[in-house]
């Protein structure tokens, strides 16, 4: 065979010709280059492509990488499919791949294009750990335990809790952020924050945190001091302080304050707080420090300087009550609340209570109200009840008179018409009224015939002849939840009831104040009581007997009960000292409702108190 070859090759150079030799195998002609790439099946750790089968090929190479130049998390593949699912890969993470078509195992085409594909995103998982701190009175830290598979972060701060107000958004890779150059506020305001967690870019995929409060960092209190002291209590004051929303007050019988430690806060911003269950005669030791915060993360400040004071000795013990017994003209048509069958249970009411004085509002000089006999005034009516109960009413500036034949002249009423249905009662067996009272005429803002009055009178215990101030009184009822002008005009009247005090208690006389004040302790008229000298009995340092009732409750049975809601009050100087608060109504404790006659749309409020030996 092989010399046949060369003899070939010999013939073919002789005659001169050309040889053509043929290519070998391996240089077959080229493949071509797979098309048609598709992508499916994206998941969070894997996903699925496709393409065109190339003719001749007998398998494919694939390669797979995490950036375009296929330099980055390089991974190999081959098959005889034409398809492929990587797995195990990284979620959120853009993936690039090509392919190229094999014959056999020597010849390969071009690869192919390349076709990317970016993976689902894990969500992040939920916040397990968030802490806010205030770093100081201008900024906040904020830490939290990194979710798995969060990359990065978006802190959201709002100056409402509902994040509509001054709305700042902050993006962090970060788990920790400072919040600075916050506003320092007087009084303290609260900042309301929500941290966004998401993986890589993605932004569908997002957790967000719970909305959660955080402060700034109040001052210390200054200018501490004991302004008054009472047989059981003492009034503190100081300057307020920047971020402060409340005050702690601390009281101790040594200076370690180790020994019989009380601590009250004060309901709102005020910089003056009364303890009302202190010893009589001993030496209490007082500190104050600042409170910024509603309900998370509450931020205080240190104590302030110790200043201390000796409440004075053994009191004179008064019972006093306030009940507005509600007009006898508008029973609504329903029997039971007509006034001569509701006439009796607040006799009893007043009668059983034990106490010395009792200021009523709504019991009007009018004498057409339905049962009535057409010349009794209402006030009248319940002054002849209560005098079976050993009650008589002080005339508070008054001659008592309201018709004719008693004084022979027209008119002679209107001085009783004018009191505007506030009346000051007393038990004549322990007090006794100490010249003729007055009464003091308030702005009327919807000008009402018989206007708004405070009715005042001085009053002498029997048992000790110590005197005070008692005043009732009934402010402007509209609008008792809108506010604005309405409590505006409340305000006013309030104004014009310490005005008068200022001129009339010429002996500075302990002061109780009794009515229907239409207005919640939050709300300004209450406040400028509070920083007019007067502290509410019903506060925290008193014990309390059915406070969870509204003081108004419309005739509803079981009476409404959702705290906070008090417009009725009994309101004392910081020289009395409150013992016990007690709304009083004839409840069943196992229903919740009332049991026998309810006597009015209020309930009557009772306090014990101690004057000032």
């Amino acid at each position: 065979m092989a010399r046949r070859i060369l003899a070939f090759l010999a013939a073919v150079l002789l005659a001169g010709g050309t040889l053509h030799l043929t290519a070998p195998a391996a240089s077959a002609a080229s493949l071509a280059r797979p098309t048609g790439l598709s992508v499916t099946e994206v998941n969070y750790e894997s996903f699925v492509f496709s393409w065109r089968a190339v003719a001749g090929a007998t398998s494919y190479t694939g390669k797979l990488a995490t950036n375009s130049t296929f330099t980055s998390g390089v991974q190999y593949f081959q098959t005889s499919k034409t398809t492929r699912k990587p797995i195990n890969l990284k979620n959120c993470t853009t993936y690039y791949f090509k392919v190229k078509a094999n014959k056999g195992s020597s010849t390969s085409s071009s690869y192919s294009d390349t076709k990317k594909v970016t993976l689902k995103c894990f969500w992040p998982r939920e916040f397990t750990r968030i802490k806010a701190v205030p770093k100081s009175g201008s900024s906040i830290g904020l830490s939290w335990t990194r979710p798995e598979y969060a990359t990065r972060f978006e802190i959201w701060r709002s100056t409402a809790s509902d994040f509509t107000k001054n709305l700042v958004k902050v993006q962090t890779s970060k788990d920790w952020y400072v919040d600075e150059n916050l506003s320092a506020s007087k009084p303290g305001k609260s900042y309301y924050y929500r941290i966004l967690a998401f993986n890589k870019s993605n932004t569908t995929n997002v957790r967000y945190s719970p909305k959660f409060e955080a402060n700034l960092k109040p001052a210390v209190p200054s200018g501490v001091k004991v302004a008054r002291t009472s047989p059981n209590g003492a009034t503190l004051t100081w300057s307020t302080t920047w971020n402060a929303r409340q005050y702690e007050v601390r009281a101790a019988t040594d200076a370690a304050f180790t020994s019989n430690v009380k601590t009250l806060t004060t309901s709102d911003g005020r910089n003056r707080l009364t303890f009302n269950t202190l010893a009589s005669g001993k030496k209490y030791y007082f500190q104050v420090r600042a409170v910024n915060g509603l309900k998370q993360n509450i931020a205080r400040s240190a104590y302030s300087s110790t200043v201390s004071g000796t409440t004075s000795g053994t009191g004179v013990p008064l019972t006093v009550m306030s009940f507005n017994v509600l007009s006898a003209k508008y029973d609504g048509g329903v029997s039971s609340r007509s006034w001569n069958n509701r006439k009796p249970a607040i006799a009893a009411t007043i009668g059983s209570s034990g106490a010395d004085v009792v200021g009523v509002q709504e019991a009007y000089a009018s004498d057409d109200y339905p049962g009535g006999d057409g010349v009794t005034p209402q006030w009248e009516d319940l002054r002849k009840i209560l005098a079976t109960k050993g009650y008589r009413r002080a005339l508070t500036g008054t001659d008592g008179l309201y018709a004719y034949s008693q004084c022979g002249k027209d008119g002679c009423w209107r001085d009783e018409y004018q009191l505007d249905g506030n009346h000051i009662f007393y038990k004549s067996a322990t007090v006794k009224p100490v010249g003729n009272g007055g009464k003091i005429s308030l702005p009327n803002p919807d000008d009402r015939g018989s206007g708004y009055t405070a009715s005042w009178q001085v009053f002498e215990k029997l048992d000790s002849k110590a005197r005070f101030i008692a005043v009732d009184t009934h402010l402007y009822a509209a609008g008792i939840t809108t506010r604005g002008t309405n409590e505006s005009n409340r305000v006013a009247q309030v104004t014009g009831i310490l005005d008068t005090l200022k001129q009339v208690n010429t002996a500075s006389l302990p002061v109780v104040l009794l009515g229907d004040l239409n207005s919640h302790e939050s709300h300004k008229p209450i406040s400028t009581l509070l920083t007019g000298g007067f502290a509410n009995t019903a506060g925290l340092d008193v014990p309390q007997t059915k406070a969870n009732f509204n003081s108004s409750h419309g005739f509803q049975n079981p009476p409404p009960s959702t705290f906070g809601t008090q417009i009725d009050y009994v309101m004392v100087s910081n020289d009395i000292a409150a013992k016990k608060w007690e709304l009083v109504a004839n409840i069943d404790p196992a229903t919740g409702r009332f049991t026998g006659t309810i006597p009015s749309d209020h309930h009557a409020i009772k306090a014990v108190v101690t004057l000032p030996q």
